[in-house]
């Protein structure tokens, strides 16, 4: 059962950023057993509990070891991960909770990153309609304090925008979250109810993105596959198998 972290989790982050080699981690590594990587997977299983009864919504608990996305002087992380999401060819373009604790505190709430042009022309095609779920579901959110809403738009704005939805219309990421830097409700059980709660809230946003997700699938399927174009036939990337991958 998680009782939150304590403060030698985010004491032993800011040590492994200060000195990121193995000798260090080494000395170290009990720390990071009992009071960084055990908590954070009892904090994902009581994550993943509200939404058991979904059958494909899964929850991966991110380990320190280097992987391919850190840079190559870096061999341990300094921030720590939790997804929860549906299962996912794309992993990494696939609408997701998440929850990250690093040396300043933690962050949690909603992302998508990057997903595929034609989701987001489906998202557009969505915003066309002045009456769509996402407009309402957004303007509720913007008026909730806990939130900060960060958006990655395109270079050179998409044709069809309109004055109720222009602030959208050309996003390629989003990101929900809220902070907690603050000792007394970091190092506190109370830290997975405030989690809880921003996944509850966030909930029919992330339902909204993942039914794109999925009709883009659906579309992709029944789509002729030309063999004179290598593109078209070139495996889609798997999600890693490992833990230490997240």
């Amino acid at each position: 059962m998680f009782s939150g972290f304590k403060k030698d989790a985010t004491l032993f982050l800011a040590g492994i950023r200060a000195n990121n080699n193995k000798a260090w981690f080494e000395e170290h590594k009990d720390i990071y057993k009992n009071e960084v990587y055990e908590p954070l997977c009892e904090l994902a299983s009581e994550l993943l509990a509200p939404y058991s009864h979904i059958d494909d919504m899964m929850v991966k608990a991110g380990r320190i070891y280097k992987d391919p996305f850190l840079s190559p002087e870096i061999r341990y992380r300094d921030t720590m991960w939790i997804y929860l999401r549906h299962e996912a060819y794309w992993w990494n373009k696939t609408p997701t909770f998440f929850f990250e604790l690093s040396p300043e505190g933690a962050v949690f709430g909603f992302r998508i990153q990057k997903p595929d042009a034609s989701v987001l022309e489906l998202f557009r095609g969505r915003l066309a309609n002045e009456n769509d779920e996402f407009l309402s579901l957004i303007a509720d959110i913007e008026k909730d304090s806990r939130f900060e809403i960060l958006t990655e738009s395109y270079k050179r704005p998409k044709a069809g925008a309109k004055p109720f939805n222009e602030k959208y219309f050309n996003i390629r990421s989003l990101s929900i979250h809220t902070r907690i830097t603050d000792g007394r409700t970091l190092y506190s059980k109370k830290l997975k109810d405030k989690v809880l709660a921003a996944f509850d809230k966030l909930f029919a946003i992330e339902e909204y993105f993942q039914s794109l997700i999925t009709l883009d699938g659906i579309n992709k399927a029944k789509k002729e596959v030309s063999l004179d174009d290598p593109m078209e036939t070139a495996p889609m990337p798997k999600a890693p198998d490992v833990d230490f991958m997240w």
